[in-house]
This record gives structure tokens, C-alpha cells and sequence, in this order.
């Protein structure tokens, strides 16, 4: 009789009689040979159809009976020559502690794994398209991730001018992580391919010799998996995804990994690459200082960080119009790049600058009091009415400025301060120009 690892047997003869069974389907119903050899078979198994009925002998579902009164689901089918003296009935167990039907369970997990992955790839696609900023982009990530891995913690960290920076997520290794090294996701970042550490001490193989395995443990960490952000080629930045249990990972972790990243990375690029477009729109062409709207957006930028008050300075040129008239728009626009070097020239260069439009200037500045904000001022119109070589000696060109300065408890909005520096203007050049006029918009 054929012996078939991890399922039954059962030998019948042309009358559907049991005539020998394997050692597994006496374990299955607990009883002795004697007690089902000799039997009818339908004593020992109800099928769902009769054997050999469906197309091709195709298996069927049944019941397994035991002589004691226990029952167990099975899936039989039927081996040997049709009309022969014998035929052997297979018996496969699928009840839940069954090897096959674990196995069965676990393909049917896997495909359902799989499904909700590449749902979340399709809503994560939307939603990369439709965002705005870098912090956008990888607060998503985070989101997918640890929807995709069921991570314990996910991180996102995007290179910048200030370097490698964590800008999304949760990072359990921050705290402990080693002074002096690398911030985390370095290694990432620079990496080709996604990393996998399935223990705290394979950790050890990317970075030896600095206890990265102590690192992982007093964190809570036990697991990780980490994707480069690229761009072109280019390295971005790094999602890393932790776990705080062991953790196996399976084939389609790698290329999840790479394909979320690569989601994010596009829509990083596609950010950046607008906010260049949009910005150099945003520059005056005759100075390349920014426009208008440009400072207003530097300014509310710069409110997010903290200071004492704020400064704004308007600035509006005395003899612009005779260099026009005099000498045309070209020594017009001359003037007015010079004018606007000058200016940068005497203020930090994280001060906010721009041409408001004509002839006319702004500079916003954060200072301690507004005494400081004067000084900026007048040292702004003392720098514009030095001497232009290339202009005639009757040409002469000074600055009405105007200055409000503001607390930072109630900074109303910049167009109500740009107004009121403007006023302030408008006073210096009604007491005859060449002067700076100050204002305070609330009370300081």
C-alpha cells in the first residue's frame, strides 16, 4: 500500500469495503485495525459525492467518523485503476491543527497580506501625488509603512542643507544612539539597497565596533528595516522601520520597502523641483531680489522661529526719477541693483530682503528692541546715499525709510506691518526725504 507522508489511507475493495488502512488513519480515530477493517466505508467516511463521480476524480470534501464518536473534516480523493480489484481512498486532514490546513491558511494569509500591501501602494500613489511639502511626503511614508510592516515605530529622515534630519515618525534609537556618529539613517541613505536586521546583533554587521546591538536593545528594538530615499540616483534620505519583537521577513519585504521609498523620493523631487520653478518666479528680474510675495512668504517662515520683535523696514529712494529721465531705464535698472547690494550688504544675511516694486525697497528683521531696529535703518540709508561713481554729480540719490516694529506677542499680519512701515515712509519723505521715520504698531 502506498505510504503518503502527513495524510491517510484507506484500501477498499469493488464493494466499498475496507480492506487495510495506513498506521496515521488508525492515530486519526484512535481505534484498532479491527475496528474498520472488514467495514462499509460510508461507516468510516461521509462524502459531500460519491468518489470517482466528479470530473477528472477530482477530491471532495468528507467527514472522518471514529468508532469512539469523534468526527474530523478531510478532503479525500481516490488512487488506483478504475475496475480494478482495489482501489485506495487518500485522506487529507484540514482541521485547524492539521499541517495542511496551517499551510492552506498561510497561502490564504499571504495572498490577503498581499492584497492589503498593494492597496496601500495604490492609496499611498494618490497620496504622494498630492502633496505639497517634504514633511507632507514623509509624514505619508510613515503612515505606509508602518500600515504596510506593521512596524512597531517607523522614521523618516531627509538630507538637507543642515544634513541628515529626522523630519517624520518615531526614532527609538535617538536617545541612545552613540556620540558622535552618524545621525540614524546615514548608513541608509548612503546604502544601495535596503538594509534587514532580523536581530539587534546583525545590527553589528553594518556598523561594528560601536555596540549598535546595545544600541537596538536599550531602545526596545529587536528587528528593522531600512530604504534608501533616492533621487536619480542621488541619495535624499532614509525610512527606517522598527520592531520591537522578532521579526521575519518575508520576500516581499525588500521590494515593499523599495517601492514606498521610491514613492516618497519622487514626490520629494517633485516638491523641490516646484518650489525652485515657483520661487525663481517669485524674483524681482531686474535686482533677483525676491518679490512681494516672496517676502511675505520668507517672513511668515521666519515667525516660526523665535524673537524678540520684529522689524520692518520700507525703504523708498529721494532722485530716482532724474537718473530715468536723465539717463533712461538702463542706468535706472543700474541704480537699482547696486541699491539693492548695498542693502544686503548692511543687514544678515537672514534678514529678509526684497523690491517691493519701482524704487522702492523692504527689508524685514528680527531685533531686541526697537532702538535696533533704527540703527538697521539708518545704517540701510546711510549705505544708499554714499556716492555713485557712475551717475553725474547733480544726481544725487539718498533714502526715505520707514520703520514699525513689533512684539512678538501680537504680530498682526504682514500686509497691515508693511502698510504702516509704508506711512512711515511717506512722513520721511514729506519732511524732506534722506531720513528714517519710526512707528510703533502696538505697544512694546
Amino acid at each position: 500500500m502506498l505510504q503518503l507522508t502527513g495524510c491517510a489511507s484507506i484500501t477498499i475493495d469493488r464493494g466499498s469495503t475496507i480492506v487495510e488502512v495506513n498506521d496515521t488513519l488508525l492515530q486519526w480515530l484512535n481505534c484498532e485495525p479491527s475496528d474498520v477493517v472488514g467495514r462499509p466505508l460510508e461507516r468510516v467516511l461521509t462524502l459531500r459525492m460519491p468518489l470517482g463521480a466528479s470530473e477528472g476524480d477530482r477530491p471532495t470534501d468528507a467527514t472522518l467518523h471514529a468508532p469512539a464518536g469523534g468526527v474530523r473534516p478531510v478532503v479525500v480523493g481516490l488512487l488506483g485503476e478504475p475496475g480494478g480489484t482495489t482501489q485506495q481512498v487518500v485522506v487529507f486532514d484540514v482541521s485547524a491543527r492539521s499541517a495542511f490546513a496551517e499551510g492552506f491558511r498561510g497561502a490564504e494569509a499571504k495572498s490577503e497580506r498581499g492584497r492589503k500591501r498593494l492597496q496601500i501602494l495604490l492609496n499611498s500613489a494618490v497620496g504622494f501625488g498630492n502633496v505639497r511639502t517634504e514633511i507632507d511626503a514623509a509624514e505619508l511614508l510613515v503612515d505606509a509603512a508602518q500600515r504596510s510592516f506593521a512596524a512597531s515605530h517607523v522614521s523618516v529622515h531627509i538630507a538637507g542643507p543642515e544634513g541628515l534630519v529626522h523630519v517624520a515618525g518615531v526614532n527609538p534609537l535617538a536617545a541612545h544612539w552613540p556620540e558622535g556618529l552618524r545621525p540614524t539613517g546615514a548608513l541608509t541613505m548612503l546604502s544601495d539597497e535596503v538594509l534587514v536586521v532580523t536581530t539587534p546583533d546583525e545590527a553589528e554587521a553594518y556598523l561594528p565596533g560601536i555596540g549598535i546591538a546595545d544600541v537596538y536593545r536599550a531602545g526596545g528594538i529587536q528587528a528593522a528595516i531600512a530604504s534608501p530615499l533616492r533621487s536619480h540616483g542621488e541619495p535624499i534620505g532614509s525610512m527606517i522601520c522598527y520592531f520591537d519583537h522578532p521579526r521575519e521577513f518575508d520576500e516581499e519585504a525588500v521590494p515593499l520597502a523599495e517601492a514606498l521609498t521610491n514613492q516618497a523620493a519622487q514626490a520629494i523631487t517633485r516638491v523641490r523641483l516646484e518650489g525652485t520653478v515657483r520661487r525663481a518666479a517669485m524674483h524681482d528680474e531686474v535686482t533677483g531680489l525676491p518679490n512681494r510675495r516672496l517676502v511675505e512668504e520668507d517672513v511668515a517662515s521666519m515667525l516660526v522661529g523665535g524673537y524678540t520683535a520684529l522689524s520692518v523696514i520700507f525703504i523708498d529712494l529721494d532722485g530716482f526719477k532724474a537718473v530715468n529721465d536723465v539717463l533712461g531705464h538702463g542706468a535706472g535698472d543700474a541704480l537699482l541693483r547696486e541699491v539693492g547690494l548695498r542693502i544686503r550688504g548692511v543687514i544678515r544675511e537672514s534678514d529678509v530682503l526684497g523690491r517691493f516694486g519701482g524704487d522702492e525697497f523692504i527689508a524685514v528683521v528680527p531685533v531686541d528692541t526697537p532702538d535696533d531696529a533704527l540703527v538697521v535703518a539708518d545704517r540701510i540709508r546711510l549705505a544708499i546715499t554714499g556716492p555713485y561713481p557712475e551717475l553725474p554729480e547733480e544726481l544725487v540719490i539718498t533714502a526715505s525709510v520707514g520703520v514699525v516694529t513689533v512684539g512678538n506677542d501680537r504680530t498682526p499680519a504682514m500686509d497691515r506691518l508693511i502698510r504702516a512701515a509704508d506711512n512711515a515712509m511717506y512722513q520721511a519723505k514729506l519732511a524732506g526725504g534722506d531720513r528714517v521715520t519710526s512707528t510703533l504698531l502696538v505697544h512694546y
